[in-house]
């Protein structure tokens, strides 16, 4: 009886994932912006409560390091095996869709692999990981060469069905600007909310005026990139990983595209994303963790100030 309930469950979850992938069919940017597929194990709480322990993983298999979890980690972890079965089933072009990747990617529970791996930072046999070690600040590391460095990025892509332009998009932090925002107004904006909250504005390149000059050609679609910076954050920053020089400073890009629409963009590093690394290394201590998720919030906030024109 269980296991029905269970499987009525599971299909009604695949179906409203379905769902959610028609209803971003003809608008691909809306899937950025809709509500996280629902896990059915969420929308019933009181399921797993009568149901037993199992040291067993998702595949029926004993736990290969003695856990033993519960059956809403065991079910959570079967539902994200059901969404991605569905879009590997599907034809290659169909599966890499973003509506489709974001669909999938919203239904994942993160802390299901948390549970699996131990915890955050605590790496187990399944995931070898370096050791903890002391680095003094400012401390610039070791490199390889350019041939090792390209067979790795040639094996990552390789092994992945995204183009180029996909993980150059995923790697952006990007949102349109309003119909009624001029160019100039976004600019103005953003250098008003860099101000409010300590930003200093340290450069600006018009590169459009640029290619003009050098190809002649005045219908260039416009770009221009600006610059910010928190100097403190930047050094401490820097302390950490000298190579880190690389990406400072902090770039926000308005650009117009095809349709002469309006965009604003910024690379979108985000700590949050080491909540669960294994590598003890990858562990920021609290201060540089809080000044990297300020600034990364602050050029959000700069950005939206660009998006709605608001001052």
């Amino acid at each position: 009886m269980r296991r029905l309930i269970a499987s009525a469950i599971l299909l009604a979850g695949l179906s409203a994932s379905a769902a959610v992938t028609a209803q971003t069919e003809s608008d691909p940017a809306a899937a950025a912006n809709q509500a996280p597929v629902t896990n059915p194990m969420q929308m019933y709480p009181w399921m797993p409560a009568p149901m037993p322990y199992g040291a067993v993983n998702p595949y029926g298999a004993a736990m290969p390091y003695g856990g033993v979890p519960n059956w809403q980690q065991l079910m959570n972890m079967q539902w994200w095996m059901q969404n991605s079965a569905q879009m590997m089933n599907a034809p290659i072009d169909e599966m890499t869709r973003f509506s489709m990747l974001d669909a999938m990617m919203r239904a994942a529970n993160m802390q299901m692999f948390e549970s699996m791996f131990g915890g955050p930072n605590q790496a187990k046999m399944m995931i070898p990981s370096q050791n903890k070690y002391d680095v003094p600040p400012n401390t610039v590391s070791g490199a390889i060469s350019d041939e090792a460095k390209r067979n790795m990025y040639q094996s990552l892509m390789m092994l992945s069905p995204l183009s180029l332009r996909d993980m150059i998009s995923i790697m952006a932090d990007k949102m349109p600007v309003a119909e009624d925002v001029s160019f100039e107004d976004a600019v103005d904006s953003m250098k008003l909310r860099a101000n409010e909250i300590n930003f200093k504005f340290v450069g600006h390149s018009p590169l459009w005026l640029d290619v003009k000059a050098i190809t002649g050609d005045e219908d260039t679609p416009r770009i221009e990139i600006f610059q910010f910076c928190d100097a403190v954050v930047a050094r401490k920053i820097l302390d950490y990983a000298p190579e880190f020089v690389v990406f400072l400073p902090c770039r926000i890009a308005l650009i117009e595209d095809a349709d002469r629409k309006l965009w604003v963009m910024t690379l979108d590093w985000d700590v949050n994303w080491l909540n669960l690394a294994q590598n003890p290394n990858s562990v920021l201590d609290e201060e540089l963790k809080n000044d990297a998720i300020r600034i990364r919030d602050g050029m959000r906030y700069i950005m939206e100030g660009a998006a709605t024109g608001d001052f």
